[in-house]
């Protein structure tokens, strides 16, 4: 409305100011010729209105759409906030979550941190146990040999004696790496060599198949073997003998 007030009073003006120009120089004129004049200045005054008219009809359209387009903005605007709002929303749940997850995840860890040390001291229980039952078991089979030697000794079990038992490993005839491999396993006479099978020896690093094939013969060759049942008295092995 504004816009359209001051075109109209644009015209007014302009109509106003032909008017007076048109009448002093009308003065001094013939009736017909300010007739004329008067008649051309008014159909460009008529001109310069329609043009103004057209002009504000144009400005008019452009502020029409340009509301439209200002509507439009503010709704998508509106929409926009709607889904930062809901975004922002969105982000405090998730952080939320986060801390929850945060707090869930150091329980977490202090209870593996828990389970761990409990396995921890579990498992050197179990080795501990494991040991003293190994250190039992050769205890007990000492007692027996003991036993066993005792009852040799008053010639209340029968056995032999194998003399050639009580013979240093390098007796052997093997190579003396194999020999302190062997000596490693507290294996230092023939009568602790063979109360031990073929695979124990295998199992030996540093012993191979030649070297054990090497012992084999060895053996045989004096009425000895691998995996004989035999007991050490002081320093002399016996063989049981068999009803």
């Amino acid at each position: 409305m504004e816009t359209l007030d001051i075109t109209m009073l644009i015209g007014l003006v302009l109509m106003v100011s032909a008017l007076v120009i048109l009448y002093r120089c009308a003065r001094g004129k013939s009736r017909r010729q300010r007739m004329n004049e008067l008649a051309d200045t008014l159909l460009s005054i008529h001109d310069s209105f329609e043009l103004q008219v057209r002009r504000l009809e144009t400005l008019s359209g452009e502020i029409a759409s340009d509301n439209e387009k200002c509507f439009s903005l503010q709704y998508r605007a509106g929409q926009l906030q709607d889904t930062v709002d809901s975004l922002e929303y969105r982000r405090d749940e998730l952080d939320r979550e986060n801390l929850s997850l945060a707090r869930t995840h150091d329980e977490l860890m202090r209870s593996n941190t828990d389970l761990t040390e409990k396995a921890a001291r579990l498992r050197d229980a179990i080795v501990q146990d494991g040991q003293a039952v190994v250190e039992l078991e050769q205890r007990i089979d000492t007692l027996r040999r003991i036993k066993e030697g005792l009852e040799i000794a008053v010639e209340n079990k029968p056995a032999e004696e194998i003399p050639y038992l009580s013979q240093p490993l390098f007796s052997l005839g093997i190579q003396p790496s194999a020999q302190n491999h062997l000596t490693a396993y507290g294996l230092r006479y023939v009568g602790d060599l063979v109360r031990h099978d073929e695979q124990y020896l295998m199992e030996i690093w540093g012993i191979g198949p030649a070297t054990v094939e090497r012992i084999k013969t060895k053996l045989n060759e004096n009425g000895a073997c691998l995996d004989m049942d035999v007991i050490r008295v002081d320093n002399r092995w016996y063989r049981r003998k068999t009803d």
